[in-house]
């Protein structure tokens, strides 16, 4: 067994199937001791805010739902608070051991200037900061992807066609904005749909990249719609801003450690998405990649990074300190880092994870190592659950795989329909089957543990308007031929699903599965396979779920820099808006150990979140012993 603690190079041994060569990296990220940390989400009585305040235009109304930053100077660890109905904000008390000193505190809303203060912390004093917000005129580089969307041009049928066929060929991998934020003419727009046909989203070609069929074909289309509504002078776009949060969606407390970016190891993103005025990341200059995130028995966050380098395979956080310590992996002709993407843990607290084609096995209170590669031609790829039996199910391009840790064996469940595979999400429910997510042809996989059937449910939700009938026959004649739905990868037309990730309640009989294209959750019963559907109450994307110890599901809306809870007992959503913008979520993670906390990860800006809840009844506490 390798034993990695906190040594610095490298050994070679034969672990599972096959040789694993690692580095043990240790990030030097700067160290934040706890800032404004609530341990353990308990707050005591008559405990004094260190830093509050109130929000307000310039009229002096209050700002309801505005969020509040403070990070200190030459630190990597941020904290945002949101404002209350009459404009006040009240960060929670420090965490021990207290760090003082010098913060920058901010505040930024959609349509108002962004205000940026300063504060001296200290032990035994609190500190009052006021905002006063202005109106800006263009605030388009603070919106989020479905208030783009929204304000897409749609008052003609050919407007409504042009903008689905925009929606699902050019938001797969990022938001709306990321293209709309900026103006071309009708030749610019043909040049940015030529590069975004044949580049990835980080900007490079990559080994034998083919250009986008869906793309090439909808140029002349696309083009001549996003000059009608993004041109130089355009005055197409109708936005409607969203409403400000209220109530318990402003209650909540964010967190967000910088994570070292890849290229330069330790310098933080350049940026972050936490000033709204610059628009949305792109994840260039090594930002991009990392990916899932999972809390380990100690309240580590353990987090995967996906994009191929040389540096890192995963990165671990300490939120009591801020510390990131990297993991690195080495590929078998040990050149490069191998990559991760999905990560889980087991109820004996070892830790799961897929890396470049095998199953890889965390004890994170040794920091042991090992792999696991099934038999080729098979592969591992996608995200990760353990049944109920303590077996682990992962994906395969074409089905799934279970994984016994016992006998240290794979069992193969092939997709029922066969296409052109791309299981992305799977999960594993308490009876020990495997569900899984054809995501490219609106079907959920689903595998007994015991007798090895495979059956399948088919994502047909009821809908109000059916967008395929926005398609010409000419349309519905070209999605057949490149085989959408069928075998084509990454290409949807009109009215697809989209499953993307899934997670099964360990606790319950659901798995709730997310619909990227369809914008909605999905409750599949295991024991009937009967499916309700759940309608987000935005136009936004739901990427993947995730169930927390009181069966409340939650969702990460990607277009939105978001996340959601779902009660199942009501249907009633709630929305939890992020501090930052062009987050990029992949993945959601529960800490069941805290409040239960929730954890996503920044794609696109190196960073990850942690978000704590404050009852009604805490934040008054609150408000009354520091304003008096």
């Amino acid at each position: 067994m390798l034993t990695s603690r906190h040594i610095s190079w490298f050994a070679g041994i034969a672990i599972g199937c096959s040789v694993l060569n690692w580095t043990n990296t240790s990030i030097t990220a700067t160290s934040e001791k706890a800032s404004f940390e609530v341990i353990n989400k308990k707050q005591s009585k008559n405990a004094r805010s260190p830093l509050w305040g109130t929000v307000t235009t310039i009229a002096g109304e209050p700002l309801e739902g505005v969020p509040v930053s403070a990070r200190a100077v030459r630190k990597t660890v941020t904290t945002s608070v949101f404002t209350d109905e009459e404009g006040q904000y009240f960060f929670p008390p420090l965490g021990a051991p207290f760090e003082q000193g010098k913060y920058q505190v901010w505040t930024q809303a959609v349509g108002y200037e962004r205000v940026l203060s300063e504060a001296d912390l200290d032990v035994t004093n609190a500190v009052v900061r006021n905002f006063t917000l202005r109106d800006i005129d263009d605030f388009t580089h603070q919106l989020s992807g479905s208030e783009w969307l929204a304000a897409l041009p749609a008052d003609t049928l050919e407007d409504l066609r042009n903008k689905e066929i925009f929606r699902v060929t050019c938001t797969e991998c990022h938001q709306a904005g990321l293209a709309l934020q900026n103006r071309f003419d009708e030749r610019g727009w043909k040049t940015i749909i030529d590069l975004m046909a044949t580049v990835t989203y980080h900007g490079w070609g990559g080994a034998n990249q083919r250009p986008s069929i869906t793309m090439e074909y909808y140029k002349n289309d696309l083009a001549k719609y996003l000059t009608k509504a993004r041109g130089p002078e355009s005055t197409q776009l109708r936005f409607q801003l969203k409403a400000r949060p209220t109530g318990e969606a402003a209650r909540h407390v964010v967190t967000e450690y910088d994570i070292p970016i890849a290229e330069l190891k330790n310098e933080r993103a350049y940026l972050d998405g936490s000033n709204w005025s610059e628009g949305i990341p792109s994840g260039m200059h090594g930002a991009g990649g990392m990916h899932d995130a999972v809390l380990d028995n100690n309240g580590n966050a353990w987090i995967t990074d996906s994009v191929p380098n040389n540096f890192r395979t995963l990165a671990k956080i300490n939120p009591r300190t801020g510390q990131v310590t990297g993991y690195k992996l080495t590929t078998p002709d040990g050149k490069s880092a191998r990559r991760a993407h999905g990560i889980t843990k087991a109820h004996n607290g070892i830790l799961w994870f897929d890396t470049a084609g095998s199953l890889g096995r965390l004890d994170p209170v040794t920091e042991d190592f090992e792999l696991y590669t099934p038999p080729q031609p098979l592969s591992v790829g996608g995200s990760l659950q353990e049944d109920g039996m303590g077996k682990i199910w992962v994906g395969n391009r074409h089905g799934a795989l279970q994984f016994d840790p016992d006998t240290k064996k794979f069992s193969y469940f092939q997709n029922k329909t066969i296409g052109d595979g791309q299981t992305y999400g799977t999960a594993a429910d308490r009876l020990g089957n495997g569900w899984w997510a054809q995501f490219n042809m609106d079907i959920v996989g689903h595998g007994n543990g015991t007798t090895g059937k495979v059956s399948e449910v088919h994502m047909q939700p009821p809908l109000e308007i059916n967008r395929q009938d926005l398609l010409t026959p000419a349309d519905r004649d070209f999605f057949h031929r490149i085989g959408a739905l069928r075998f084509s990868g990454s290409v949807y037309n009109p009215g697809a699903q989209a499953p993307r990730r899934l997670f099964a309640d360990p606790k319950g009989d659901s798995v709730w599965v997310a619909n990227w294209w369809g914008e909605n959750l999905a409750r599949i019963n295991i024991h009937t396979l009967e499916t309700t559907y759940y309608p987000l109450p935005i136009e936004s994307q739901p990427y993947a779920t995730a169930v927390d110890r009181n069966h409340m599901v939650w969702t990460n809306l990607q277009s939105d820099d978001a996340v959601a809870k779902l009660d199942p007992t009501t249907g009633q959503y709630t929305i939890y808006k992020l501090p930052s913008i062009g987050a990029e979520l992949r993945h959601i993670a529960v800490d069941d150990m805290g409040g239960p906390d929730i954890w996503v990860v920044y794609r696109e800006a190196s960073r990850a979140a942690r978000i704590q809840f404050r009852t009604e009844a805490e934040l008054q506490d609150l408000k009354d012993t520091s304003a008096n």
